[in-house]
């Protein structure tokens, strides 16, 4: 068993290793990619070995429960006793024990996986997250006007239902063709030609010994951190080329979109976050592309957490008159996320709604002989499945924060 570090610096080390990640996902740095997901795991096993290591053997399920350990079900039980039982295999074709155990692969454990990532990852918690599994199209209006459109498909892939109900504005008058066209120009239908994530997952030999739950709670975990990244660059940044389309990026109807990449907004460039400031960025998203004016509603601003220590928190911290501080005080309801996604001197404001991603579902865990670093390791293929972008170009605005000024209280004489 590996010398064990403290609690505390192993979470510092994952935030640390997260925004490596991240840096090299924008840059393009495969390499780098890779070596981060693989010092994430290893913190991560870390963890789940020191945890196990204190509370001993004997633990009972109030006390696992705790520290994150869940009681399985019976389904879930027998999954990753029969993944043991593969993991260990040193005869016959790993390969093979896995593809069976595969087809057993709970959803429930997928479910968790998603809580458990909204649980720690704001972001994800906040934007319009659907499960499409199973489905193969979806419309949106960009408008804003409420609506849902699908079509299913079924085992053997033949269209179980083609029908379209969409939800819209409605209006007194005749039946003409210019009001039928005013109701369904605002409508745009998203293919759900879902994009894969993927990430290889090493598990020791220590962690095959802890069992089923311990076994339960180092996967999720590993699933959580590792697609939580993944999932956090799409919505922010992603190019839509073989992965979501980011807040930061263009979707309006006359975009010139090359090899299958949106091009970045531009940059506002604000240096206060005062009322007028505020108001006239608010003002922007409170009309739809089509010119259309909407309420705004569920407003995030979306930071990176080095930027917010220096440059939101200065922005947005007042001193109340009980003597108190008082964090992320803006003109208008909003909520500041912070996300490694976002580069540093950057920020998304805009309507977390407005950002739909579907999630679709997962291969759970395959064997892989791609990757063979040590010995007491084997490393699993995890694979998840997701597509996303903005509903409409104007719901989300990318700012230049690089200049942002520290927030003063004004005083101001004037005659009585």
């Amino acid at each position: 068993m590996p010398t064990l570090r403290n609690k505390d610096e192993m979470n510092e080390t994952q935030t640390a290793i997260a925004q490596r990640i991240a840096n090299a996902a924008r840059e393009g740095n495969t390499e780098d990619f890779e070596l981060g997901l693989q010092d994430l795991f290893q913190n991560i096993n870390d963890q789940i070995l020191a945890s196990a290591q204190s509370v001993g053997a004997n633990a009972d399920a109030a006390v696992l429960a705790r520290r994150g350990v869940r009681q399985l079900t019976n389904e879930e039980s027998k999954f990753y006793n029969t993944f043991i039982e593969a993991a260990r295999s040193n005869k016959g074709n790993p390969m093979m024990a896995l593809t069976g155990a595969d087809k057993t692969f709970p959803t429930t454990i997928i479910e968790q996986v998603m809580e458990d990532m909204q649980q720690s990852h704001p972001l994800l918690a906040a934007v319009d997250a659907v499960n499409t599994t199973g489905l193969t199209r979806f419309i949106i209006n960009k408008d804003g006007v409420p609506t849902i459109a699908y079509s299913v498909k079924g085992t053997d892939g033949a269209t179980v239902n083609d029908d379209v109900t969409i939800t819209g504005a409605a209006t007194w008058g005749d039946v003409t063709a210019a009001v039928e066209a005013e109701l369904t120009s605002g409508f745009e239908t998203i293919d759900l030609g879902q994009f894969k994530l993927s990430a290889f997952m090493p598990i020791e030999e220590a962690m095959l010994d802890l069992g089923p739950a311990w076994i339960d709670s180092y996967i999720r975990t590993c699933l959580s951190e590792a697609l939580s990244i993944g999932y956090e660059i799409g919505i922010v940044t992603g190019s839509g080329h073989n992965m979501p389309i980011g807040m930061d990026r263009s979707v309006a109807d006359d975009v010139t979109v090359t090899a299958g990449v949106y091009p970045r907004k531009d940059k506002i460039a604000i240096t206060d976050l005062n009322s007028d400031t505020y108001g006239n960025l608010i003002a922007q998203l409170a009309k739809t592309q089509t010119g259309k004016p909407r309420a705004v509603s569920n407003l995030v601003m979306v930071v990176n957490p080095f930027d917010y220590f220096k440059l939101i928190m200065p922005g947005t911290t007042v001193l109340n008159a009980n003597g108190t501080y008082v964090n992320d005080v803006l003109p208008y309801p909003t909520q500041v996320i912070q996300s490694i996604a976002v580069p540093q001197g950057e920020a998304e404001l805009g309507m977390a709604k407005r950002y739909f991603l579907g999630v679709g579902g997962s291969k759970g865990i395959q064997f892989s002989d791609d990757y063979k670093f040590l010995d007491d390791k084997r490393y699993y293929k995890i694979v998840a499945y997701a597509n996303g972008r903005p509903k409409d170009n104007n719901a989300f605005l990318r700012l230049d924060i690089s200049g942002l000024k520290p927030k003063y209280l004004k005083v101001q004489n004037v005659t009585a």
